[in-house]
């Protein structure tokens, strides 16, 4: 029965003898509110009567173009590579689609300024989610440069850069991991480093450094390897400490493909793990329950922050006020599993 002139959803609604309200729902990716039978009812009458959502009238209606911007610097570009990005990207999907938002992939090449508030202030985006820009971005100038919304995950700026964002607490969670391998009589304790750019690695070295001083422990400056939070580094990392200090007993890894790479230069130099020296994470990736041995690592929900990050943005967009600045650290959770154990003559310590 299809027509000449689109098909409304009011008629959509009556074809299937339900509310206005319930086929908005059922079509708009909110199908979970109703009854299978009330859901199918309404997807039958939409194909029957040819219904198409019309996304351009609505958008022209509320002046806004129902999309949002998923914004990833060079550093981040190989998308499907990238753990946390897809993690991030998933919880970012969950929030946005039964809303029936759109997202727009925007992978910034060139950090020219010119060139990212081309791809970014062009009229086509409601606002945006930024994936942990890294220290020196022209995207911490979103608000001199731009009007649109815009929330960061995966980044805890200073207070100084006005801009909202949601991220694990990095140093509190490091510091939470450190002093429970200090519990277990570990006080050798190397450290294999993030890319010094990144906001996340800076604070996680903090926490580490932050829990040596606190039980008085002298760090010494070889007990530090770079890293650049890839597994391949995490391995390089790994050979240079274990060549440097025979004395460690302990390495953590500021991410857990680093981590991962750690364990694999342990068993290239015939290192056991945790009998001869124990390993760390940080992150909770799903590897890190399927190394050998299963890796002891700090868990943050990545999705979940994504998610929360999506909701403030979603709150800017609908206000029509000018929104406050919304600045949350969300607690990491210990995660405890088999490449730790007591260090070799372990010393007791005073808590």
């Amino acid at each position: 029965m299809l027509k000449d002139r689109p098909v409304t959803l009011e008629e959509v609604a009556r074809h299937a003898g339900v509310s206005l309200g319930t086929a908005s729902n059922v079509l708009h990716g909110k199908r979970a509110l109703h009854s299978n039978r009330t859901a199918n009812k309404v997807l039958e009458s939409a194909n029957l009567l040819g219904y198409r959502s019309n996304h351009l009238a609505r958008s022209l209606a509320s002046k806004r173009t129902q999309i949002i911007g998923f914004v990833t610097e060079r550093h981040q570009t190989m998308l499907t590579r990238n753990r946390y990005v897809i993690h991030v990207l998933d919880g970012i999907l969950d929030y946005l689609v039964p809303l029936d938002y759109h997202i727009k992939l925007i992978s910034l090449l060139n950090d020219e300024p010119q060139h990212v508030w081309s791809q970014i202030d062009n009229g086509t985006l409601d606002g945006a989610i930024v994936v942990a820009p890294v220290i020196g971005s022209p995207l911490l100038q979103w608000r001199e440069r731009s009007s649109l919304p815009v929330v960061v995950v995966g980044s805890a700026l200073p207070k100084e850069i006005p801009l909202s964002w949601v991220d694990v607490d990095n140093e509190s969670a490091m510091f939470q991991l450190v002093d429970w391998l200090i519990a277990q009589g570990h006080r050798n304790i190397g450290f294999v480093q993030g890319p010094p750019q990144q906001w996340s690695a800076l604070q996680r070295e903090n926490g580490y450094r932050r829990a040596l001083s606190h039980y008085q422990i002298a760090l010494q400056p070889r007990w530090i390897a770079p890293g650049d939070y890839d597994t391949g580094s995490g391995v390089e990392a790994g050979k240079q400490l274990l060549a440097q200090n025979p004395d460690l007993t302990a390495i953590v890894a500021a991410n857990d493909q680093m981590a991962a790479g750690v364990l694999e230069a342990c068993r290239a130099l015939g290192k056991r793990v945790p009998e001869d020296i124990s390993v760390t994470g940080f992150d909770d990736m799903d590897l890190a329950r399927h190394t050998t041995p299963p890796l002891t690592t700090i868990r943050h929900t990545i999705h979940d922050n994504a998610m929360k990050a999506t909701e403030r943005l979603v709150a800017q967009i609908q206000s029509d006020e000018k929104p406050a600045l919304v600045q949350e650290l969300v607690p990491g959770e210990l995660v405890i599993r088999d490449s730790v154990s007591q260090a070799r003559q372990a010393v007791p310590v005073s808590r």
